[in-house]
């Protein structure tokens, strides 16, 4: 965006139409380039978390600070219109109270996965590559994409995948990525589909394992969240904390003890003992005790699981993805931005109730490009 000579941003309707308009191009672009896989798209929106409610001293998220050079009622004003412009055409928009987006963006991948859907989780908050994931019981999976990156982070034994033709792929391929005896042709096309749009556009992709990931986050903490490390102390007045090294030791020290490591052992007090005892080894520093409490509260304010959200947050969750499921988007409305924008008073210049004389889009790059007409498959 522009900076205005004067004022703030955001504050005129010049700008306003900007940022409409803006948003309308980004969007289209991004939808042009998944198109050929792309089959439902869900806009999760952010509500009063209901973790500030549950954990009012760990002053949840309260270091964030606005910039004061934008007029933040400008921003919320314009947004508010685009969720409404998408949702008219077949953007499934979700907002639930009480619940942040990070747990509509889970509620939605774990019912999808569960249904043998695959989904692509796109946003540059990196705490959500804990739900990349596949589920060989349902052949369904999630991966997490940042387009400003261009940077897909993807499950274990992804590559391998993408990159091996169904007829070259042995039984073991079979065991390792997925049961498609009746799935072949929907697989092949998948792939060549996916592969295309990672060549063209320069996408690097990274294989994890999203259990070691969050385990090693929830050690760390998070400071963009006023979260906490497990281990914090204070030497010549300056605070320190865990590092990406010393999270790395924890995990191999825990890998090398126990052999393994999933989800599931954060829920049992055997496991988190021997995570918190091999944390204070490591670390040497704090107390047992201590680490053990930010352990347990920093699990429960970051890891997205059944067993940590509220279950009346769940309900309602669920209650939504089940009402909403069912709307299918006209995808070519939402491949260029004149289609999205069509007959909203910030598309044209002159139009109806359009604030008087100014052309908002001047100095803004508005080339769209033909979009795609290729065949929808079950990913959004």
């Amino acid at each position: 965006m522009p900076k205005p000579s004067s004022g703030k941003l955001l504050e005129d309707d010049k700008s306003k139409g900007q940022f409409m308009r803006k948003l309308a191009i980004d969007f289209a672009s991004e939808i042009r380039k998944m198109q050929p896989f792309v089959d439902r798209i869900v806009l999760a929106i952010d509500s009063k978390s209901w973790r500030k409610d549950l954990f009012p001293e760990a002053e949840y998220k309260g270091t964030r600070v606005q910039n004061e050079t934008v007029c933040w009622d400008g921003v919320y004003q314009i947004y508010e219109e685009f969720k409404t412009v998408l949702a008219k055409q077949g953007v499934i928009v979700e907002q639930i109270p009480g619940a942040e987006a990070d747990d509509i963006l889970f509620a939605w991948s774990t019912y999808l996965n569960a249904n043998g859907k695959n989904c692509i989780v796109w946003t540059g908050d990196r705490d959500l590559i804990q739900l990349v994931d596949y589920s060989k019981a349902t052949d369904g999976y999630t991966l997490w994409y940042y387009n400003t990156k261009k940077k897909l982070i993807v499950f274990e034994g992804f590559n391998k995948m993408i990159a091996t033709d169904i007829d070259d792929r042995t039984e073991d391929d079979d065991d390792l990525l997925f049961n498609l005896a009746s799935k072949t042709s929907f697989l092949e096309k998948m792939r060549m589909d996916v592969m295309d749009w990672i060549k063209k556009n320069g996408i690097e992709i990274e294989e994890i394992n999203c259990d070691h990931f969050i385990f090693q986050k929830i050690l760390m903490g998070d400071k963009s969240d006023n979260i906490k490390s497990v281990v914090s102390w204070v030497k010549g007045g300056r605070t320190y904390s865990i590092t990406q090294k010393q999270a790395d030791k924890i995990l191999d020290q825990y890998l090398k003890e126990e052999e393994s490591f999933v989800i599931d052992h954060m829920f049992s007090d055997a496991q988190v003992d021997k995570i918190v005892d091999i944390t204070y080894r490591v670390v040497n520093n704090s107390s047992k005790s201590q680490i053990k409490l930010r352990f347990n509260q920093n699990l429960d304010i970051m890891l997205l699981h059944h067993n940590t959200i509220p279950e009346p947050i769940q309900e309602q969750m669920q209650s939504a993805i089940e009402k909403d499921v069912i709307i299918e988007p006209t995808l070519s409305k939402l491949t260029q931005m004149e289609r999205i924008l069509e007959g909203n008073k910030w598309m044209a210049t002159k139009a109806e109730n359009a604030p008087k004389s100014y052309d908002a889009f001047s100095d803004l790059d508005v080339s769209d490009e033909k979009p795609l007409t290729k065949n929808l498959n079950e990913l959004f």
